[in-house]
C-alpha cells in the first residue's frame, strides 16, 4: 500500500504540472546542441539572467512553481528541443548545466548548452569526475580555477571525494567505480580556497559518514567564506555507518557555518540501495510519501540553505519527470510561505547575490 500511495501522489503531481503545461520560453532552433557555435566567454550572465528572469516570472504568471535544479551533469548529445519541451511541462524553470566530457577531462558543453537554448541552462563548471579528478585531481583543481575565472562560471560543479557507485551504475555493471578522496586533501585545499577567494560555490559528493564529517568541518572553519553545497540531503548509502548525521546535526552545522547550503536530491522513497539493501532516503516518511516532521521542520527554519536538485546524468534521462516529482513531493512537505524560497529563490542568491 505504501508504494502505490506513493506512486498515486507522483501521478498527480505529473498531471498537476503537465496540465498546466506552456512554451515559457522559446524554443531551441536546434535539437543537436553542437550544431550552433558555442557561446562566447566569458558568459553575458546580465543577459542570461534577463531571459531567466523572465521566464521564471512566466512560470509563477501561469500559476507553476518553478524548480531550480541547482546540480546536474549532462552531456552534448542531449536533445535540447525535445528536453526543453520537458522541461515546461514540468515547470523546471533552470537547470545548473555541468558538462560531462568523453573523456571526463574539462569540457565545454555548458557553452554548447546556452548558445543553443540560452533560457534554461546556468553554465556550471565541471565537477570533479573520474577519472580525471581521481587520477590528477591537483591538475583538475588548478584547471578549474582557471577556467571558472576566464569564462565566468557562476557555479562550480559537483566535487568527488566520497561517493559509492550510484544505482544506475551497478544496474551497468560498473561496480569497481569508489572515489575515495580526502576532502582535506590537497585538491580539496585549493577549491575550498579558491571558492573562500572569489565567491564562487561549488558542489561537493561527501557520503554521510561519521568518518568523514570532522575532515568536512575542519575545511568549513579554516576556509569560512567558501560557499560550500553539500549534495543529497540525509542521503545514507550505509546507515550503519553514521551515528552522528541527522537533522540536530544538520542544524548545528547550519549555525556554525555561514555559507553551508544543501542539495534536496533523493531517490523516491521506495527506493532500495542496490549495494546495501537500505533505504538511503532518510528524510522520507515512507508511509506518506511526504519529509518527516523533524526534516520539513529543519527545511522551514532555514529555507534560504536549501536548494531543489534533479542529480540528473545522461543515463537516467528517462527519470526526469519521477525524479521532478520528488522533489515537488519535497516542496510540498513545507509551509507554503517557504516554498518558493526552496524552489528558486535560494538558488538564484546564491549564485548572483540578489534577491528575485
Amino acid at each position: 500500500m505504501r508504494l502505490k500511495h506513493f506512486s498515486l501522489l507522483i501521478l498527480f503531481w505529473s498531471v498537476a504540472s503537465s496540465a498546466m503545461a506552456a512554451d515559457f520560453s522559446p524554443i531551441p532552433g536546434t535539437a543537436r546542441m553542437t550544431d550552433v557555435a558555442k557561446a562566447p566567454v566569458p558568459f553575458d550572465l546580465s543577459t542570461l539572467k534577463q531571459n531567466w528572469r523572465q521566464r521564471i516570472l512566466a512560470m509563477r504568471a501561469a500559476g507553476v512553481m518553478p524548480i531550480i535544479d541547482i546540480e546536474s551533469n549532462l552531456s552534448e548529445n542531449l536533445d535540447v528541443q525535445r528536453f526543453a519541451r520537458q522541461m515546461d511541462a514540468e515547470g523546471v524553470a533552470l537547470i545548473a548545466f555541468s558538462g560531462i566530457a568523453a573523456g571526463r577531462g574539462w569540457s565545454d558543453a555548458a557553452r554548447y548548452a546556452v548558445a543553443a537554448d540560452p533560457w534554461r541552462y546556468i553554465p556550471t563548471g565541471d565537477g570533479g569526475l573520474p577519472p580525471d579528478w581521481k587520477n590528477n585531481p591537483m591538475d583538475f583543481a588548478r584547471i578549474t580555477k582557471e577556467r571558472t575565472v576566464s569564462d565566468g562560471y557562476p557555479l562550480m560543479g559537483e566535487y568527488e571525494f566520497r561517493h559509492y557507485p550510484s544505482p544506475d551504475q551497478i544496474q551497468r555493471g560498473n561496480t569497481q567505480r569508489d572515489e575515495d578522496l580526502p576532502i582535506d586533501s590537497p585538491a580539496g585545499h585549493q577549491l575550498f580556497q579558491f571558492s573562500a577567494e572569489s565567491g564562487i560555490p561549488f558542489e561537493i559528493h561527501l557520503e554521510i559518514e561519521d568518518q568523514y564529517l570532522a575532515p568536512l568541518e575542519k575545511m568549513l572553519k579554516q576556509y569560512p567564506k567558501a560557499k560550500v553545497i553539500w549534495c543529497h540531503l540525509a542521503q545514507m548509502r550505509y546507515q550503519s555507518r553514521n551515528t552522528v548525521y541527522g537533522p540536530d546535526y544538520v542544524r548545528k552545522l547550519i549555525d556554525q557555518y555561514p555559507n553551508l547550503y544543501f542539495d534536496l536530491f533523493s531517490g523516491p522513497p521506495d527506493h532500495i540501495y542496490p549495494g546495501s539493501g537500505e533505504y538511503p532516503g532518510k528524510y522520507w516518511d515512507r508511509t506518506t510519501g511526504r519529509l518527516l516532521p523533524e526534516w520539513a521542520k529543519l527545511i522551514a527554519e532555514q529555507p534560504w540553505r536549501f536548494m531543489t536538485a534533479l542529480d540528473l546524468n545522461p543515463f537516467i534521462m528517462n527519470a526526469f519527470s519521477r525524479k521532478v516529482g520528488m522533489q515537488r513531493a519535497v516542496l510540498a512537505s513545507l509551509p507554503e510561505p517557504v516554498r518558493e524560497i526552496v524552489a528558486y529563490k535560494a538558488a538564484w542568491k546564491l549564485l548572483f547575490n540578489e534577491d528575485f
